[in-house]
């Protein structure tokens, strides 16, 4: 179909007609000319290489790999810290499920605290979370920079692909004007103009594209150290945020003392010596005691983890006024076996504590049993080195005195024997 439009009301003639859609079919085999001029000169001639130009394009396309490969890498390592911080969040509800029924305070209390941190860490609709901080944080700062900057490198390849059609075109054009304008001597000829006006329309195409690209070229070519740098630094800055706030929220439920010992010397050969230690501290009666629980109750007595007072019985009156208040029997019992029959101390804490949990100190640190086992055999040790040091003066002392009296003996010995001795001199010399 020929584009002839005709207005509503407005009749063409005949001839009218017939000039339009000559008009039509020559425009149509003129552009037909040209494409077919510019897919010869494409194909036997090739592109007019521009070096300048080319290294400019050489670089624009490195900029852009690398912009997509650090695009894919991020993408890459937010994956990674979705995983790393699903495992966290796993180990966390691991610790909590298997240690936080523990009867230790301590140990439940810590539990609670590493799955807070946890989820200040992990969880998106956590304050102040790190992971929810970090998607946005990269998503705003690297991830949708380097999307715009992909878009426009998407489109600034499609210009250059432009531009070399319009160049081309350009080429062509200006090649059909130097044949017409050698065959044609009068400037007015219809071919010449024809020409002239598709080497004109050429130029201002090409110039006008031509224009686009290289500005976008030369600003790219600029700043493509700072677009890169910016990226790179971005990247560690906003990984060491990341890494930071987790380890702040990590650290602040990491005990205030260093008190537990490391996980090496808790192995079956590390208990295997203090097992053989408590064999060698077991005294030897010569009787077998067969019932567990009475060598158990022993040996924690032994132990001194049996030091707690008993608690007292509740006092039935007590019980009945309590019940009286609308309270129930077991918690009326135990509110005064708590509070040692203190009837309004266990009322206060029936209508305002009894749904307080157990805190713990935020400065609380577990001491190991095994470090309060071998203070508890340094203490042995030191009171038995007492003992001893104490029978070893004792027996100094006792040795001392025996000593002290063989001296004496001696001292009176040697006495008797010089007055002896000075009694036969003097017989000697009344004798002389």
């Amino acid at each position: 179909a020929l584009p002839i439009f005709v207005g509503r009301g407005d009749r063409l003639s005949g001839r009218q007609a017939l000039t339009a859609m000559h008009d039509a079919v020559g425009d149509q085999l003129h552009s037909l000319r040209t494409e077919f001029a510019v897919l010869k000169e494409k194909l036997f001639s090739g592109d007019q290489a521009d070096p300048v130009f080319e290294g400019t394009v050489r670089d624009f396309c490195t900029l852009d790999s690398s912009l997509q490969d650090v695009y894919k890498q991020v993408e890459s390592f937010m994956t990674s810290i979705d995983s790393l911080c699903e495992g966290l969040l796993k180990l966390s509800e691991t610790l909590v499920a298997s240690m936080g029924h523990s009867e230790d305070p301590l140990i439940q209390s810590d539990c609670c605290k590493m799955k807070e941190a946890t989820n200040a860490i992990t969880r998106f609709d956590a304050p102040y979370s790190s992971l929810a901080k970090l998607r946005r944080d990269m998503d705003y700062n690297i991830m949708s920079p380097i999307r715009s900057h992909l878009v426009n490198n998407r489109n600034l390849k499609a210009s250059l692909e432009s531009r070399r059609q319009r160049l081309l075109q350009l080429n062509t054009a200006r090649k059909m004007f130097d044949q017409v304008k050698a065959k044609v001597d009068r400037p007015t000829d219809s071919r010449y103009l024809q020409a002239e006006a598709t080497l004109e329309s050429a130029k201002v195409a090409f110039h006008e594209i031509d224009k686009h690209v290289f500005e976008w070229l030369y600003i790219l070519e600029e700043y493509k150290g700072d677009i890169l740098d910016s990226a790179l630094q971005t990247v560690k800055y906003l990984q060491y945020e990341f890494f930071a706030s987790a380890a702040h929220a990590i650290s602040s439920v990491l005990p205030k003392r260093m008190e537990f010992r490391p996980m090496i010397e808790m192995t079956p050969d590390q208990l295997e010596k203090q097992v053989d230690l408590e064999l060698e501290d077991e005294d030897d009666d010569g009787e077998v005691e067969t019932d567990f629980s009475k060598r158990l109750i022993h040996k924690m007595e032994k132990d001194g983890r049996n030091k707690e007072e008993p608690e007292v019985a509740a006092d039935p009156l007590s019980v009945f006024s309590l019940i009286s208040q609308g309270f129930e029997d077991a918690e009326a019992r135990r509110a005064l076996r708590m509070h040692n029959n203190d009837t309004q101390a266990a009322l206060d804490w029936l209508m305002h504590g009894r749904y307080e949990q157990k805190t713990v100190s935020d400065d609380a640190v577990r001491v190991p049993t095994t470090v309060r086992r071998i203070q508890k055999m340094k203490e042995k040790r030191r009171a038995q080195l007492e003992k001893e040091k104490k029978a070893r003066e004792e027996r100094d002392a006792a040795e001392a005195r025996v000593r002290r009296a063989a001296a004496a003996d001696a001292d009176s010995d040697d006495s008797e024997e010089r007055k002896k001795a000075k009694k036969e001199k003097k017989k000697e010399k009344k004798e002389k």
